[in-house]
């Protein structure tokens, strides 16, 4: 028997699941229907529904006494710790993003930008190419475990205990910082590459003006930066895991500071 308590135990629950769906990263693609997005969320919210009903629940009395005023104020409460989550999650991503962006500049590449069909926004072949191998490496590690996880302890530690007020803002926005740290330092040994070529022409241009090396210096940059990409490709990649594990212990700490 359905109660009014658990009807808005399981909105308050959906409401959460929903707004995390609609920001994470890997759920923003245009390629993933909205039917399929709506299914996830109403599947994931009937399952911690299930989870955490044993432990929490609103009583009768409780759910009569609450006006339309504050159950929106209620709704919109787990529609903020959703979307922080989202936010906060998400930072799995951003340093592949970063370090291809840097890189794609770097090679002359950021002229030439394309349309992402999955989104909204533009980037070069090269921030696409990295998005797709942090995508594969977050799989591979198996950090969507840790996704679900973190999402399951906010329901079972978190739930209605954390104010709009007492949520770690200032900790997130240094985690923000940190992350495009990380992207610039996956894209360090290649940048210090791409400098050093640029510093070489400049010295063979001046001890040989005539040779004009300046004029054909685009090409030489290019071309000798896709070499490095591909020669250095294991350590630039395996660098991208080493920070994904950074992010996540990132993450633990931002979750301790709430426990």
């Amino acid at each position: 028997m359905i109660t009014n308590s658990d009807l808005v135990l399981f909105m308050l629950v959906l409401a959460r699941v929903s707004a995390f769906i609609a920001f994470f990263p890997l759920f923003t693609r245009r390629q993933l229907p909205s039917l399929v997005k709506v299914g996830l969320a109403a599947s994931l919210s009937i399952f911690w529904f299930s989870e955490i009903e044993t432990n929490l629940s609103f009583g009768s009395e409780a759910v009569n006494d609450l006006s339309s005023w504050t159950g929106a104020l209620l709704i919109f409460k787990e529609v903020i710790i959703g979307i922080i989550m989202s936010i906060a999650l998400g930072l799995f991503f951003w340093p592949a993003k970063i370090a291809g962006a840097y890189v794609g500049q770097e090679l002359g590449l950021s002229l030439a930008s394309i349309s992402d069909p999955g989104s909204q926004d533009s980037s070069t072949l090269v921030t696409r190419l990295f998005e797709t191998f942090a995508v594969l490496i977050f799989f591979g590690i198996n950090l969507h475990h840790f996704v679900i996880l973190v999402i399951h302890a906010s329901f079972n530690q978190f739930f209605a205990k954390i104010g709009l007020l007492e949520l770690p803002v200032q900790q997130l926005v240094t985690m923000l910082g940190s992350v495009s740290d990380y992207g610039l330092l996956i894209a360090a040994p290649l940048v210090i590459l791409f400098m050093l070529v640029t510093l070489s022409l400049a010295f063979l241009n001046r001890a040989a003006p005539t040779l004009n090396l300046f004029s054909v210096g685009m090409s030489i940059r290019a071309g000798f930066g896709i070499f490095c990409l591909a020669l250095f490709c294991p350590v630039i990649f395996g660098a991208v895991q080493t920070y994904l594990y950074r992010v996540q212990q990132d993450i633990e700490e931002l979750l301790r500071f709430l426990s």
